[in-house]
């Protein structure tokens, strides 16, 4: 007896939609089912994942994940699994550490600010694309798959930072905390509107998204100016077209005349150079500073990143729809934590549920299993 795996021919409308949908909905009916064995309230549970979605705490996290997830889009749609995002993401941050706080420390070094951010914004977008390029190189010519590749790149990513943190960027201000100093006011890229929420829910609830969204000011400029691109490249950019070939049917490009090795290298570029200036925008924006044992602290940007751009089906359109869902599956594991259901586990249960359904109902659509009893 043999298994025959074959590929499914027909397809339907609005497809990504409902996978999206039935993995949504089967991946929470599982952790329920998973949390009333651990003899926690399934009723509880779903009360805190329901509230997520309607907070305006996943601005941040949503803002992040739509731009780090058109960037794996584009890598995914040459078949090129990039794993690497963790590592690019941080790494980009270096850079923009070396400019704020030493090269041009306003203490005793000024510049322009818009000078001293659009330097960090291109060397972050340099750092990352360099580390993607590693794994392409590798893939390119020496035909070693990049997953393991870039997922080791991770943590040599975090070990560096690690060594950059504890030595020559240790903070002097730190109050005793091993971690680099806090970026100068003067480069940050945030607008901070002191509201005092008042009126009804909604009033409230708009008042505090605002607030949110002029904190987080940059990142959502960023974000549409990279779903923009991701649109325009897909569309109108031949090198868009060559990727997405390159995903199906590499071997038309060869005969085209194509060198399908700078394809390779190409799409892991753009990819890593995207999520290098996600970093060093969040570096100025969000995280003020670099802390030491970052693997330890991690928001894990980049393997949820992996998540938006699978449940999105590898289309730019839905890539807002998933960051929005896995924003807010991550707050909810977070809520989770605060009312005592659960730990830091919880938040990677109900993620790895979701995207355990997922890749089960994606396998079983898009491809038929055959018995052959000869």
């Amino acid at each position: 007896m043999r298994l025959i795996v074959v590929k499914r021919k027909t397809t339907f409308k609005y497809q990504a939609w409902i996978y999206t949908a039935m993995s949504l909905f089967l991946g929470i009916l599982v952790y329920l089912i998973i949390m009333a064995f651990c003899g926690i309230s399934p009723v509880n549970v779903l009360v805190n994942v329901a509230k997520s979605f309607i907070s305006p705490n996943i601005v941040k996290d949503f803002l992040v994940l739509t731009a780090m997830g058109c960037a794996l889009l584009i890598s995914f749609r040459a078949a090129l699994w990039n794993i690497g995002g963790e590592g690019q993401f941080y790494m980009a941050m270096i850079p923009g550490a070396i400019f704020t706080l030493i090269v041009f420390n306003p203490q005793y070094n000024p510049a322009p600010p818009p000078i001293v951010v659009i330097l960090v914004a291109l060397s972050g977008m340099f750092i990352g694309a360099l580390w993607a390029l590693l794994a392409a190189l590798f893939k390119a010519y020496l035909k070693i798959d990049e997953v393991p590749v870039t997922l080791i790149l991770n943590y040599i990513a975090y070990y560096t930072i690690n060594y950059l943190v504890y030595g020559p960027l240790k903070g002097r201000y730190t109050y005793g905390y091993l971690r680099t100093d806090e970026i100068p006011g003067i480069y940050r890229l945030n607008i901070k509107l002191h509201v005092i929420p008042r009126g009804d829910t909604l009033q409230v609830f708009l008042q505090s998204m605002v607030a949110q969204l002029a904190y987080y000011i940059a990142l959502l400029v960023l974000a549409i100016l990279i779903y923009v691109f991701t649109w325009w490249f897909f569309k109108y950019c031949k090198i868009g077209l060559y990727i997405k070939i390159h995903g199906s049917n590499p071997g038309y490009l060869q005969a085209q005349g194509v060198n399908t090795k700078h394809i390779t290298l190409l799409a892991m570029a753009i990819s890593g150079a995207i999520i290098g200036l996600t970093g060093s925008t969040y570096l100025l924006s969000e995280l003020g500073r670099i802390p030491y044992e970052l693997e330890r602290q991690t928001a894990g940007y980049g393997y949820l990143a992996v998540l938006v751009a699978w449940l999105s089906l590898l289309d730019y359109r839905m890539v807002p729809i998933s960051a929005y869902i896995v924003s807010s599956l991550r707050n909810a594991g977070i809520a989770l934590q605060a009312a005592g259901l659960g730990g830091a586990e919880q938040t990677f249960l109900l993620i790895g549920s979701i995207l355990l359904t997922y890749s089960i109902i994606r396998f079983l659509v898009d491809y038929e299993v055959r018995i052959a009893w000869k």
